[in-house]
């Protein structure tokens, strides 16, 4: 099982050029796929709706869109009607197996009046793979503040530490809702203890979110989640991240994109690695292959 995270910053590459489709063949052949900066209706009323345009390119997975950033971009039309347009920024999963669920989460943010601070979240899938149901968390944290981060960082904790205990979509009797039966006539849909939590955290490995991440305990004393890349590549550091040749002032490259792995997990990870041949956006994609059995 391959799995990818990449940050598509809305399909503007290094040459500043939009290209959706050499963003698709950087992920090609990934088995689950974790977009973050994916955009719907930035720009003129006929802007691009990427969600629907990436699934249009990978049209045998299933997906998943959802968006922390979300406000009006209406329009009147000239009859007097609305023409009702959100413009969203957020996070987009794509897999070749079923998404049993989804859920969305506003990540806790502070009002910086220096700089500009979007809100962000995390999505969480349930996907039926071939080892079993595993919990996906698509995250991705603001970039002004550390402050922030590590507000955001024990959110994630939380929500990996607590989702378990709390159930599926729906538990209980379907019986208990007889005048509609919400389980669509399937089984109660699972929330495993297994989880992947990977995308653009913003931070680098010292900083201090990166530590309550790294340092949080899960059962038997141990960590709640271990960071592949550092596990299957010790010492040796990667830069996934780069500064835009056009904005002057932009920080020196960076490893800021991530995906860790609760402990039952460790053992089927295989190898990681950057791709860094591509060029569709300032991040380059991270992999990270499993094991299924």
């Amino acid at each position: 099982m391959k799995i990818v995270t990449y940050n598509v910053h809305y399909a503007i590459g290094k040459d500043n050029r939009y290209d959706l489709q050499r963003l698709i063949d950087s992920v090609q052949g990934a088995d689950i796929v974790a977009l973050q900066e994916v955009e719907r209706n930035f720009g003129p009323p006929d802007g691009p709706s990427q969600p629907e345009d990436i699934s249009e390119l990978l049209h045998d997975y299933y997906w998943v869109f959802d968006a922390a950033f979300d406000i009006d971009g209406s329009e009147k039309r000239p009859d007097g009607g609305i023409l009702n347009r959100r413009i969203e920024h957020g996070q987009m999963l794509l897999s070749r197996w079923p998404i049993l669920s989804k859920r969305y989460f506003p990540l806790p943010r502070l009002a910086i009046e220096s700089e500009f601070n979007m809100q962000m979240g995390v999505l969480e899938a349930v996907i039926d793979t071939p080892a079993g149901a595993l919990r996906f968390y698509n995250v991705h944290f603001g970039s002004v503040s550390s402050e922030e981060r590590q507000q955001q960082a024990n959110f994630v904790i939380k929500l990996v530490q607590n989702s378990p205990s709390e159930g599926g979509a729906w538990t209980g009797s379907v019986t208990a809702a007889a005048e509609r039966d919400w389980s669509a006539g399937v089984a109660q849909p699972p929330m495993p203890k297994s989880a992947v939590v990977l995308g653009d955290f913003n931070m680098h490995p010292e900083s201090p979110e990166y530590a309550i991440i790294a340092t949080a305990i899960g059962e038997h004393n141990g960590p709640l989640l271990t960071d592949i890349w550092a596990r299957k590549n010790p010492g040796s550091n990667v830069m996934t991240w780069h500064p835009n040749p056009g904005r002057p002032g932009d920080e020196q490259s960076a490893r800021l994109d991530y995906c860790f792995v609760t402990a039952d997990l460790i053992a089927s990870a295989g190898a990681s690695w950057v791709d860094e041949s591509a060029q569709g956006s300032d991040h380059q994609p991270l992999w990270i292959d499993f094991e299924t059995g």
